[in-house]
């Protein structure tokens, strides 16, 4: 059974939204590489009894703690001393962190201020981690608690400064080999495979497979939703590469079966990614026509864009490439066929897509949920042959833009594939 982890950040600044806690994501990722499972992201403000409490119910629940933040001189720095009280450890004095804490000073042609001489106080049991660049050490320390079977579970405690650069050093250069050498960790790591959907909604994708969300299933498959774009998240430990890949094939070819073509890539792509790779393989060039406000779609199309690569983008036809007769066109117009052959004509292109008119956002209703809206696009091929194609559309108002655009690459991708 794989370790379970969990990691608390400390600080009014993050309880109260001033800043981003970023800290969390990058142990988050560094714990998984060493096949170590995180189970709980704690964030407590710079209180005492809301540390000790929240570092005892850490340490019952986990078998491994970090903690990040709270280390400083300051007077709202408590985690040392939230620490010594959580598991009954008097803090004392270490002459050898006070010795570095003082050369640093030196270093730098600075006077110790007195307040600085607590960040040499630790917990009684516990060990130094070194700082190599700051004044605030970490500390490490092993405690025995009860669980909640009120049976005896060990649990290891990492605190580190909350300054990223200081926390990420210490992590890689003693947390990390710390824990592969003492607990014999690091054979395994944690493995991810993403699968990319779209047109369907989560609850949908849910019904479709539901054994294969199953909680406590090997390999886990886990559903995020990011800007109307799904995201199957594939998670299993594995000694390298090539296992991970063979143990969650099978799955892989079940999701692969379940959804066919609404899987529009595999891994960190997005749908614009793979208009863009199917452009540049196939040798092929594009113009986009968008009829109204917006240019949503040649926005997404413009992000990353390579300039003078074989194929992929030729032309962003806008206003300035419209025939005088659009100006009163609507998203319905049998013209728009006609809009994107001149399109593709005007630009000599392979391809050109024509996007019929978007609802301007002044028409939204207040409520959250937008009605269903018909858009509508016409897709010129190498043939001069139009195919228009029309899409009912729905959502958040702060979302309704980027699905409509994305409706839109989708069915250009398909169009594409079958091209």
């Amino acid at each position: 059974m794989s370790m379970k982890a969990e990691i608390i950040s400390v600080g009014d600044e993050l309880t109260s939204g001033q800043r981003l806690d970023t800290n969390s994501q990058i142990i988050s990722r560094r714990l998984g590489d060493l096949g170590i499972r995180v189970g709980h992201h704690t964030t407590v403000g710079d209180d005492l009894a809301d540390n000790v409490s929240a570092f005892r119910i850490a340490a019952s629940r986990c078998d491994i703690v970090i903690i990040s933040g709270g280390l400083g001189p300051t007077a709202d720095d408590l985690t040392r001393e939230a620490m010594a009280e959580a598991f009954g450890q008097p803090l004392e004095f270490r002459p050898e962190a006070m010795a570095h804490i003082e050369n640093l000073f030196k270093s730098r042609n600075r006077s110790m201020p007195e307040r600085n001489r607590v960040q040499a106080m630790f917990p009684q049991t516990s060990r130094i981690i070194p700082n190599p660049h700051g004044t605030a050490p970490g500390v490490d320390l092993e405690v025995l608690v009860k669980d909640s079977l009120n049976m005896d579970h060990p649990s290891r405690l990492f605190a580190l400064p909350g300054v990223p650069a200081e926390m990420i050093q210490m992590l890689s250069q003693t947390v990390e080999p710390r824990l592969i050498e003492e607990l014999g960790l690091g054979h395994q790591r944690c493995f991810f495979h993403s699968v990319k959907l779209f047109g369907l909604g989560e609850s949908d994708v849910e019904q479709v497979i539901p054994d294969l969300i199953s909680r406590d299933r090997i390999p886990r498959v886990g559903i995020t939703v990011s800007k109307a774009t799904i995201t199957l998240r594939i998670a299993a430990l594995a000694t390298c590469e090539d296992e991970f890949q063979s143990l969650i094939e099978p799955t892989l070819a079940q999701i692969r079966q379940a959804f066919g073509e609404v899987i529009f890539a595999e891994g960190d792509l997005e749908l614009q990614d793979v208009i863009h790779d199917i452009l540049d393989q196939k040798h092929l060039t594009l113009s986009i026509v968008e009829v109204g406000s917006g240019c949503w779609v040649g926005q997404m199309l413009s992000e990353g864009l390579e300039p003078n690569k074989p194929g992929g983008l030729k032309h962003l036809a806008w206003q300035p490439h419209l025939p005088a007769s659009a100006t009163a066109m609507d998203g319905n117009s049998p013209s728009l066929a006609d809009l994107a052959l001149e399109s593709k004509q005007l630009n000599r292109t392979d391809y050109a897509m024509a996007v019929g008119v978007y609802p301007p956002s002044s028409s939204f209703p207040r409520e959250s949920s937008l009605p269903s809206t018909e858009l509508q696009v016409a897709i010129v091929g190498p043939a001069n042959r139009a195919t228009l194609k029309t899409k009912s559309v729905s959502g958040h108002p702060e979302l309704f833009y980027q699905r409509l655009a994305k409706t839109a690459l989708d069915l250009l991708r398909k169009e594409l594939l079958d091209g």
